[in-house]
């Protein structure tokens, strides 16, 4: 396991000693659970499908047996491009209890992603399925170079599994696997996340700095095993994952998943399995209690909302709010999942006033650009550092430089304040980013194929302000001498070259010239200023 960064010692040394770091493993806590309850539902999802503890603990040592005998083994990564299914989890837990680690995809991923990934990665084994919502992943399976999946084990759920690949039916067939004994500081999960850079890079947690995390996360919202997780968010994300996956099943909690988002479709799922606390970007937040509302759906078990991604709106937080919700804004990444949040015993208005306090164990800075503190409501960026943050970025030396440093805190990239009571307040970013729906897309990797197009001579991709999503891509490009160009037909390129629909951009400018620096350098700024102009003289 020599390609994945390590911990510090000395820094592991101390959070040894302080109890954040233990010898628990998440399958060792998922599996102590089953042997409590053994016939209590695990996890279910909106197709209907559930299991018990018992089932999710015999299904998922069949499924490594069949992982076994295609080679996984301990140390080696597992990629899984699969929607909130009861399966997925399934997935999750035969890999970690092989020891081997976990490399969940979002289904949003198109092909250059996928194979990004597995080269990254150098993937053991891809779990996907036949088909989901328009894509079919036979086709982008069949897309992906023969060479780069020689001697790569593939499963593929559905109903009609590619040759070649290993059906469900078949992967639950083989013999009980034995368990490997994973040791809590070895690596559990990469979780990819887009940045300045052009790819997406994995980010590389523990057992230990994922358990440290949902552990103070479930002491903060008083969570325990008789908590049922409502996760529309995809598991294949950091929130998806940590907090409805790892925390909620460690705990020996329910959890109930959806994939397939809809307002209404939501609020039903929550309020027929008793949900008690979600989490999930702004646009969740406003489609399920706006459905709540619309319905008067009834949800006497539910407690708490927890909204990340961007910045609550306050008109949004005080329409949940109207509805029951207790909505708790919280903030972090995939690098240092949540660390500030806004705690159940705050001020209503600390939803959408603040980004929270940090949680226990957990160090958060505003630092200038020469990294002094800065003092309290001057901005600058935020820095963390705690047991949860990640090791690295998996075989990236230098990009991981950059963003966690040799004292261990990790540079957010984001622009805050601290407020007076100690909360933080994020106010902006420095990375080149757009969050649209809480999904990050690096503006860089859609510039690299626009500026490859053959009508293309210079792009530009910013966010725009969206009132649902938080933003959504806008393309401003100038065009070479006599050629013209649609967003429908850069849509079309964009997908042909594999790029995911998410990262699509949803509104074209041709301009004559892009904004520059002396140094050539692309004024990013004007042109989100001339831009937000533009949209006041069309509103007026």
């Amino acid at each position: 396991m020599s390609r994945f960064p390590r911990a510090d010692p000395a820094r592991a040394a101390d959070y040894r000693a302080a109890g954040h770091w233990r010898d628990d493993t998440i399958p060792s806590l998922i599996l102590a659970a089953a042997a409590r309850h053994p016939n209590k539902c695990a996890v279910r999802d909106a197709s209907g499908d559930a299991l018990s503890y018992s089932e999710l603990a015999a299904q998922s040592s069949r499924l490594a047996g069949t992982l076994a005998a295609e080679g996984v083994k301990a140390g080696d990564i597992v990629t899984v491009c699969l929607p909130n299914w009861c399966r997925t989890i399934t997935v999750f837990l035969a890999a970690l209890r092989l020891g081997a680690v976990v490399n969940p995809l979002p289904v949003t991923y198109g092909r250059a992603d996928l194979i990004h990934a597995i080269k990254t990665c150098d993937s053991r084994a891809l779990v996907l399925t036949d088909r989901f919502r328009s894509t079919d992943f036979r086709s982008v399976l069949s897309e992906i170079p023969a060479s780069l999946l020689a001697g790569r084990a593939v499963v593929m759920l559905g109903d009609d599994p590619a040759p070649g690949t290993i059906g469900w039916a078949a992967a639950l067939s083989a013999p009980a696997a034995t368990d490997v004994a994973a040791s809590a500081d070895s690596p559990a999960a990469v979780l990819f996340t887009s940045g300045t850079e052009s790819r997406s890079k994995g980010a590389v947690h523990t057992h230990n700095t994922i358990l440290f995390g949902e552990r103070v996360l479930a002491e903060a919202l008083r969570a325990g095993e008789d908590d049922v997780a409502f996760m529309p968010s995809p598991v294949s994300h950091t929130t998806g994952f940590m907090h409805g996956f790892a925390m909620t099943l460690s705990m020996g909690g329910t959890l109930s998943l959806l994939d397939m988002f809809e307002g209404a479709v939501a609020a039903h799922q929550m309020a027929a399995h008793g949900a008690t606390w979600t989490m999930g970007a702004t646009p969740f937040l406003a489609d399920i209690s706006a459905a709540v509302a619309a319905e008067n759906i009834a949800l006497p078990d539910f407690r708490y909302f927890l909204c990340g991604g961007a910045p609550i709106p306050e008109a949004l937080a005080r329409q949940a709010t109207e509805v029951g919700f207790r909505v708790l804004s919280i903030y972090g990444s995939t690098e240092s999942p949540p660390h500030t949040m806004v705690l159940p015993n705050d001020p209503v208005e600390n939803a959408w006033l603040t980004d929270g306090r940090p949680l226990p164990g957990i160090e958060a800075r505003i630092v200038d650009e020469d990294g002094h503190d800065c003092p309290v409501g001057e901005p600058g960026e935020e820095w963390s550092r705690g047991p949860n943050a990640f090791l690295g970025y998996l075989g990236a030396p230098e990009l991981t430089a950059r963003a966690l440093d040799t004292d261990g805190w990790v540079h957010s990239g984001d622009l805050a304040r601290r407020l007076p009571d100690g909360s933080l307040r994020i106010t902006g970013r420095l990375k080149e980013i757009i969050m649209r729906g809480g999904q990050n897309i690096s503006v860089r990797e859609v510039e690299d194929y626009l500026v490859a197009h053959s009508a293309i001579r210079r792009a530009a991709v910013v966010g725009m302000p969206h009132a649902r999503l938080g933003e959504t891509g806008c393309a401003v490009v100038v065009t070479e001498p006599g050629a013209t160009v649609t967003l429908p037909e850069l849509v079309d390129y964009l997908v042909a070259k594999g790029v995911a629909k998410f990262k699509l951009p949803e509104r074209l400018e041709v301009w004559p010239e892009l904004p520059m620096n002396p140094s050539g350098k692309i004024q990013k700024f004007i042109i989100r200023q001339r831009l937000a102009e533009q949209s006041e003289k069309d509103f007026t």
